[in-house]
């Protein structure tokens, strides 16, 4: 709780408010009422209260719950310009409504009590590092399953500066969350893009040859179909080692890193012991690790390729196994990144995974998958290279997003006096 003698001056003002004196500050209470208005014809949109969205109807996120009309009936009347508590603000802040909706009884609907408030400079401060920090000295002990009572939102003391000034951080820190969706947008717009030219670039099944295919290929040889076990082998990882025997030793890769990454970074390996005596399955330039097993068929077969031909003696945990190509196939290592993540390998993956509560693929089934292959590896680099183009662009904006987002969290520290 903010003490009565501390004067509130943010590190960073406006120019025109420079002079304007320090901050008032209220308790929550005062600027905002707790709502229960259960007067509804359940015929308004169900909100679902969600930490990056705020509340958002259910249908616009595929968020899936059956409640029935009687249930329906205690919900609340969430009005534009609400604040809801949600289970989690501890963690993530108070949530803002754009919609009229219903919520659960179990969400605290806060409603403003005057016009001197602006809607977004509260929607900001409510997810800053300031708010967030004071909630959690005020609900010392909280654990998880315990929801913010009004109580202690009430507790807590508000930033009141005047409406004039409130409205030009809203509208400096709304401009800049504009920008950041923009970008983001333009990101979707680039996977998606991605998605299809992979689609043009790599035969359908049943095909033999691309929809889309460079000039310089047109005409050439169709690309063959080939089993995986016709042109490769399938090895074993680190058997009997796990997570429990990192420490001084060899270089080991990780289920994370196979998962998040088509492409193995050995900067970022973990150690294992590894005896001398042991015999394993060293990894070598182009093989592919492949995930074994996970929650859902969508999720198993994942791969990453070993792409660096100069790597240190690095091993493989029996969470994966490797395939290794044949000595004698000329396979690009950079094409199998994208041979391995497109939709006739995936579909293919999800086909041959077993399992009830969790999915598995064994080796024998994994070596039956057939996949086209072009036999010219000038044409294999050619598609590498335009896909790995098309990646670095995304890994741009990607980098651009959370430069954004990172600015905007010490914009706001500056904007909002520490209580």
């Amino acid at each position: 709780m903010a003490t009565e003698n501390k004067k509130y001056i943010p590190t960073l003002r406006f120019p025109e408010f420079q002079n304007d004196g320090e901050w008032n500050y209220e308790y929550g209470n005062m600027l905002y009422d707790s709502i229960v208005n259960k007067k509804h014809k359940s015929d308004l949109p169900i909100l679902a209260i969600t930490q990056d969205n705020g509340a958002i109807p259910r249908d616009e996120i595929n968020y899936r719950v059956i409640v029935n009309d009687k249930s329906i009936e205690g919900y609340k009347i969430v009005e534009i310009g609400d604040f809801i508590i949600s289970l989690r603000s501890f963690q993530g802040g108070i949530e803002y409504s754009r919609y009229k909706g219903l919520c659960s009884p179990a969400y605290i609907v806060l409603r403003k009590k005057h016009s001197k408030i602006c809607d977004d400079f509260y929607r900001h401060y409510f997810k800053s590092f300031q708010y967030i920090q004071a909630l959690n000295r005020n609900l010392e002990g909280i654990r998880d399953g315990k929801m913010v009572s009004y109580k202690q939102f009430s507790d807590i003391k508000l930033p009141c500066p005047s409406l004039a000034e409130q409205k030009k951080i809203a509208d400096c820190l709304s401009s800049l969350d504009k920008y950041i969706d923009a970008t983001k947008r333009k990101l979707e717009l680039l996977k998606e893009h991605k998605k299809g030219l992979m689609q043009r670039l790599f035969p359908a099944k049943g095909k033999t040859t691309p929809e889309l295919r460079f000039p310089e290929f047109i005409g050439t040889k169709e690309w063959t179909p080939k089993q995986l076990g016709s042109i490769g082998e399938t090895l074993g990882g680190l058997s009997g080692k796990s997570a429990e025997d990192f420490g001084t030793g060899k270089p080991f890769v990780t289920y994370k890193q196979v998962f998040n990454s088509s492409e193995i970074d050995f900067s970022e390996c973990a150690l294992v012991q590894v005896s001398e005596n042991e015999t394993q399955n060293k990894l070598q330039y182009r093989d592919v690790l492949v995930t074994m097993s996970s929650e859902t068929p969508n999720e198993v077969g994942y791969t990453a390729v070993v792409t660096n031909k100069n790597i240190p003696e690095c091993y493989l945990n029996s969470f994966c196994f490797i395939y290794r190509l044949f000595d004698n196939e000329s396979i690009d290592a950079k094409f199998l990144i994208y041979l391995f993540s497109s939709d006739v390998y995936r579909t293919a993956v999800v086909r041959i995974a077993q399992g009830i509560t969790r999915f598995n693929i064994s080796k024998t089934k994994f070596k039956e998958i057939e996949l086209v292959i072009p036999e010219n590896e000038d044409e294999q680099i050619k598609i590498a290279e335009t896909l790995s183009s098309v990646d670095k662009q995304i890994e741009e904006y990607d980098k651009k997003i959370k430069a954004l987002e990172l600015h905007k969290k010490g914009l706001m520290q500056q904007l909002f006096p520490k209580l």
